[in-house]
């Protein structure tokens, strides 16, 4: 059985457009795709009610999730936009961003939110990465320019605020997916 592949990916925020990082990644993901993968994931820093968003997105066969937001959410934003452009329609359903639940929802929050909740949704969301990289798609591990390598991966930022032991979990996890695939 084929494997999918974890490539770190860097996108440069400080020197590009949204625009240009999203045409980055759809780029290198139509290379994948000619090159044999079924499709192209990318990880990204979610709150919950994104994370339950883009989930019913792709569960009804759809490939907008409608996020929106600031920060990474732009570029996801922008991923999309250009998904609708005649330009890369051909990747509709194969790009899918893979929401990694960073902290609690902004709209509807979960009352009784804890770390040990967290945990719970974080297994989930990284074991639904990994079914990504079994059934023979590609994975992008977006990093930020300035990622060092105890913290390779663009998860849990500045506005997540998430504790550092569920942030090095979610590190180390990704870390682990990139020598396993």
């Amino acid at each position: 059985m084929t494997k999918g592949k974890f490539i770190n990916l860097v996108l440069d925020y400080t020197k590009h457009s949204e625009t240009h990082l999203a045409q980055q990644l759809l780029n290198l993901a139509r290379t994948q795709i000619t090159n044999g993968s079924k499709g192209v994931g990318y990880i990204y820093s979610a709150n919950y009610g994104q994370t339950r968003e883009i989930e019913r997105a792709y569960f009804a066969q759809a490939w907008n999730t409608g996020t929106s937001g600031d920060n990474q959410a732009k570029i996801v934003m922008a991923v999309e936009h250009e998904l609708g452009q005649p330009a890369y329609q051909d990747l509709q359903g194969k790009v899918h961003v893979l929401p990694i639940t960073t902290m609690n929802a902004y709209v509807n929050p979960i009352a009784n939110w804890s770390d040990d909740l967290h945990l719970g949704l974080l297994n989930e969301d990284l074991d639904r990465t990994e079914n990504y990289l079994k059934s023979n798609w590609d994975v992008f591990g977006i990093q930020d320019p300035n990622h060092t390598v105890k913290k390779p991966y663009a998860i849990g930022g500045k506005i997540a605020n998430m504790p550092p032991s569920v942030s090095n979990f979610v590190q180390q996890f990704l870390i682990g997916l990139k020598g396993k695939y």
